[in-house]
């Protein structure tokens, strides 16, 4: 192949920093070794980051730097050749590994990178980090073009994340081969920030090499927006499978309907229990499937643990086949309005005594219809689904585990469900769903026992792509273009 064609990315960093388990995340592979210790990578290793129609990039994780490099710091300096002559050094493997290891990652640098990927731990101030720029002045020396991302930044967050730029882009202004800083952490960046390390590459390297990088950054770009897709894709079958869900309740003469309702709370509250128990568990098997889904196409290890809130008894929307009678009764009690009452009553066949059963109604059996989610103004079907909040509910859950899934680096291992996610993304999602609340409210309206099957896949795909794309975009402003 034409080396027009290629382009060769280094990472090089100080040791133990996280070159490799940025590697794992790019890659989507279990490359090289992974520990909390120095110089666990000792020789380079070249990968096929991204192939199209010809053109290929490759990136290298390299050993890192060791400490015993500011050692070497005034011999260098005075040196005429300093990377000639620390190249042509001989140190021993294992009696000078700190040393070797350097020479390795050097040696890269001056024999196959087109451009350095140079990595900080982002967790320290530039000045806490001595050895920075002595290891970018030794790239300086050799002359190849350095694009430093910060690593181990944290949780996400944008604007700690231009914070830290902005202090580390000052601090190595000095360095005239640092063409920029940006952040790219290996356990919590976002597939919106990946392509833009070979759209620095074209600004950088221009002529044909950088059209080669833009044709690569192209492919890179589409193969996660193929991956979006799909997550959006699986995304809507869940909430398509949470609109259409129900469990029948048994048909019942009048009189049975509200001796239940009002006398037997207690028996009617276990019913509402059981279904309750049936549609949690299904809704639980359908989430972790989608869960398990979103991790494989992500290119992670592992499956979800995730295990869903106990439900209060208001999660649920009860559509019954109830008389006409029954719902003058119910909804004259909810407004106090009990005019008739008696007479609807006694025309139903309840003949006890209405003025009693007002009583009752009054007292508290509409309370606990409500408190239970009971929808009685809808006959026709005697079905209980989930009710309109629930389901947002479940929309706002599932987004946040894709966000958690779609910002897990690799490098840390198999996945896990997240503890906390940042707080600002589940405001961030609760406020874009309020936002377009009528548009959901329509979507649950046409769910439960008259939906046609798949019929409304498609307007949740197109619902909850806008909801992602909106989230991405004002998390990560740079990245509006590629929704486009």
């Amino acid at each position: 192949m034409s080396e027009e064609k290629e382009i060769v990315l280094s990472l090089i960093s100080h040791t133990n920093v996280g070159k490799t388990a940025l590697a794992r995340t790019l890659l989507r592979q279990d490359v090289g070794e992974v520990a909390d210790s120095a110089h666990v990578t000792v020789i380079p290793e070249r990968y096929t980051l991204i192939e199209s129609e010809g053109s290929i990039a490759y990136l290298w994780d390299t050993p890192g730097f060791g400490s015993n490099l500011a050692k070497l710091a005034k011999r260098l300096r005075s040196s005429k050749n300093p990377v000639g002559w620390i190249l042509h050094q001989v140190w021993d493997r294992s009696q000078d590994k700190s040393l070797w290891c350097s020479q390795e990652a050097i040696r890269n640098v001056q024999a196959d990178a087109d451009l350095v990927l140079y990595l900080v731990d982002a967790s320290q101030s530039p000045l806490a980090l001595s050895y920075v720029d002595l290891e970018i002045e030794i790239i300086e020396w050799i002359q190849k073009p350095v694009l430093v991302f910060l690593n181990q930044t944290g949780a996400p967050d944008a604007e700690q994340d231009r914070l830290n730029e902005a202090e580390w882009q000052a601090h190595l202004s000095k360095h005239e081969i640092v063409k920029s800083v940006s952040t790219l952490d290996a356990f919590t960046r976002s597939w919106t920030q990946e392509h833009e390390i070979l759209g620095k590459a074209v600004e950088v390297l221009g002529g044909k090499k950088g059209k080669t990088a833009k044709a690569l950054q192209k492919a890179w770009l589409g193969k996660n927006l193929d991956i979006f897709d799909e997550s959006v894709t699986q995304i809507a079958g869940l909430a398509h499978f949470s609109l259409s869900d129900v469990e029948p309740l048994p048909e019942e003469n009048l009189l049975e309907k509200v001796k239940k309702q009002i006398l037997n709370r207690k028996e009617h509250q276990k019913e509402l229990e059981q279904i309750q128990k049936r549609m949690y568990e299904r809704l639980a098997d359908e989430t972790k499937k989608t869960v398990n889904s979103l991790i494989s196409i992500h290119g992670l290890d592992g499956e979800t643990a995730a295990r869903l809130e106990e439900a209060s008894g208001d999660k649920f929307s009860v559509k019954r086949n109830v008389e006409e009678s029954l719902i003058a009764t119910f909804g004259g009690a909810v407004s106090g309005l009990v005019g008739g009452l008696s007479a609807d009553l006694i025309s139903g066949g309840m003949t006890f005594g209405g003025g009693a059963l007002v009583g009752m109604l009054l007292g508290g059996a509409t309370t606990f219809s409500l408190a239970y989610g009971f929808n009685l103004t809808q006959a026709g079907q005697n079905m209980v689904r989930w009710s309109e909040a629930h389901f947002l509910n479940q929309v706002e859950t599932i987004t946040m585990l894709y966000l958690a899934i779609s910002h897990y680096g690799r490098g840390r291992g198999s996945w896990q469900d997240p503890i906390n996610n940042p707080g600002r993304w589940q405001t961030l999602v609760k406020e874009r769903l309020n936002a377009n609340e009528d548009a959901w409210r329509k979507l649950w309206k046409k769910g439960g026992i008259q939906s046609e099957p798949g019929e409304l896949q498609k307007p949740l795909e197109k619902q909850i792509k806008e909801l992602l794309t909106d989230v991405f975009t004002t998390l990560y402003p740079e990245s509006a273009s590629i929704f486009r």
